[in-house]
């Protein structure tokens, strides 16, 4: 019974994954794609937790010379959605940001993460920011911290310009391979050779 139950909850998941991606995907096509990508990093930086990287591996592989500017709109957007967290949580702690820690089942994260903004914040900031995770608690925690914005800035700025310029990078050096593996399919030589 509890394995039927994982799996329906799985299949759940898997389904809001795919209906946001299709969605952002969506956001990143058409005449204004590159305002679509800024517009779908603000969201996957404050509401949807869903890697950015899957929207823009294959954008970037498709135009490996616009990928550059793919990379740039895409900071530019998570830098905003994360300084607008801060902003909420800093701002409007107990009428907004609670409630979405509550609603995130987060409490417990985001007390250890006050704790840790304590004693270096910079680093918390930035190893979250780094890492292919979801970062609105940090974000909120940050804020509700008070810690000083212009170091959230900084950290998050060079974070996620190391995230977003260096899957840029791999797409340049190693081409659609990248962007297969960030859509979660099999590069084409991996795919050939299990046949």
């Amino acid at each position: 019974m509890a394995d039927k139950e994982t799996k329906q909850s799985s299949s759940k998941v898997m389904h809001f994954v795919k209906v946001w991606r299709d969605r952002l995907a969506k956001l990143a096509e058409g005449r204004k794609g590159l305002w679509g990508i800024t517009v779908a990093s603000f969201m996957e930086t404050t509401i949807v937790p869903i890697p950015i990287e899957i929207l823009i591996a294959p954008v970037m592989a498709a135009s490996r010379t616009r990928g550059f500017i793919v990379a740039t709109v895409t900071l530019a957007g998570s830098v905003a959605g994360a300084v607008a967290l801060y902003a909420l949580a800093y701002l409007l702690f107990d009428s907004f940001a609670q409630p979405l820690i509550d609603m995130a089942g987060g409490q417990a994260q985001f007390e250890q993460l006050q704790t840790q903004f304590q004693n270096g914040g910079f680093w918390v900031v930035f190893a979250i920011s780094v890492a292919p995770v979801p970062m609105q608690i940090a974000a909120l925690a940050a804020g509700a911290a008070a810690y000083p914005l212009w170091l959230f800035f900084v950290a998050i700025g060079i974070s996620r310009a190391l995230r977003y310029y260096g899957l840029w990078l791999l797409v340049l050096g190693f081409g659609a391979g990248v962007a297969r593996i960030f859509e979660g399919r099999k590069p084409k030589s991996v795919e050939k050779s299990a046949d």
